[in-house]
């Protein structure tokens, strides 16, 4: 056999071996041992490989960057909005990168540069941020962002040698009627193409894809464990100063944004009542995830409302039901057949306090001539 054989047989058996340790994520003592709890966790570990790969190597050459499109349907986990359209770039940031594009339709989107990727990398911090608030847009619909250490004339983000990523997120209250924006990123004075792959570079990206992998459900699981601890169908207001204190895990936070979230579990006959009023601010909304912290649907939309979507009552609150079997009632949340996972409360773009959110259990056959 070559020395090349050896050394791809040599890649892939280490692969293999180091994949085998994010499994142990399915048998810990406070993982459900239910059928559809482990199923989907068996899911996500192969969704993830993908995601993991994806950033270390398909889209991970720093001088040649592509932004493209973080979750999807089948690339979700870290309790995605489903009023989201996430992209990201891998980025050097000693280096300068130009952004084009149109800047679409929807009323609210974040550039933001990380140093770290949560998962990929051992920790994650805000380098530097940009929203729809001060992003600079010609008459046409078009945008220019630079991301450099140097300063730059017009939109521009400062970024430090620690800078590896850069993370897209639009919002907007329906897809169907807002139009996508678009991004192209060029390293400035790169040169050429990129090189062809060797044996070398494929096995980093499997070594670094299997410790992601691992890493990442492991993360974003003991935020589930934590909210499944406190006490279930109640939300808990998430505040930046805890996290500040370091009271609580937040990684990646975005930009502008507050959150109230909790832990539902609920009978298969049973519904939880969620009532609030908000005040009117530019955006919020309110879903639920599974166990591992996927979106219960995240194109569909049948499990999650927003400020939009949701039917008010007459005196400007809002009731929400969440449960498996239909209630009869509007602003039904579907679980599909979830008894129980996270809720999250997104409140977006204001300084006004998150409102406070009463839940109540009720029989679902209760729910359909309840006042």
């Amino acid at each position: 056999m070559s020395n090349t054989k050896q050394k791809s047989v040599a890649a892939w058996e280490a692969f293999c071996d180091q994949l085998k340790q994010a499994g142990a994520v399915l048998v810990q003592d406070a993982t459900p041992a239910d059928e559809l709890v482990q199923a989907e966790g068996l899911r996500k570990l192969v969704r993830m490989i993908r995601m993991g790969f994806e950033a270390s190597l398909e889209y991970g050459n720093t001088d040649f960057p592509e932004v493209y499109q973080l979750v999807t349907p089948t690339t979700v986990g870290e309790g995605e909005n489903a009023d989201a359209h996430y992209h990201q770039a891998m980025l050097d940031g000693s280096k300068t990168y130009r952004i084009t594009g149109r800047r679409g339709e929807a009323p609210f989107i974040e550039f933001t540069v990380y140093a770290g990727k949560i998962g990929l990398d051992s920790g994650s911090a805000v380098v530097g941020a940009m929203t729809e608030a001060e992003l600079k847009v010609d008459p046409d619909g078009g945008y220019e962002l630079m991301l450099s250490p140097e300063p730059q004339p017009g939109n521009w983000i400062r970024t430090t040698p620690e800078a590896t990523v850069l993370f897209i997120r639009q919002y907007t209250h329906d897809w169907r009627k807002t139009k996508d924006a678009t991004f192209h990123i060029e390293r400035v004075g790169a040169k050429g193409g990129r090189p062809p792959l060797t044996v070398e570079e494929v096995g980093r990206a499997m070594s670094r894809t299997s410790v992601y992998v691992a890493r990442s459900v492991n993360i974003w699981k003991a935020i589930v464990d934590q909210r499944r601890a406190a006490p279930p169908n109640r939300f808990f207001v998430f505040e930046e100063e805890q996290k500040q204190k370091g009271e609580e895990e937040a990684p990646e936070m975005p930009v502008g944004h507050r959150f109230s979230s909790g832990y539902f579990r609920l009978a298969e006959d049973e519904a939880l009542v969620v009532t609030f009023k908000p005040a009117e601010v530019p955006y919020w909304g309110l879903a639920i995830t599974n166990y591992w912290f996927e979106p219960v649907t995240y194109t569909q939309h049948s499990s999650h409302y927003n400020n939009e979507t949701a039917r008010y009552e007459a005196d400007g609150s809002v009731r929400v039901v969440i449960a498996a079997k239909d209630p009869g009632v509007p602003n039904w949340i579907d679980t599909l057949g979830h008894l129980e996972g996270s809720m999250i409360l997104r409140w977006s773009r204001t300084r006004l306090p998150v409102p406070d959110l009463q839940a109540q259990v009720v029989k679902v056959s209760t729910l359909a001539t309840a006042p």
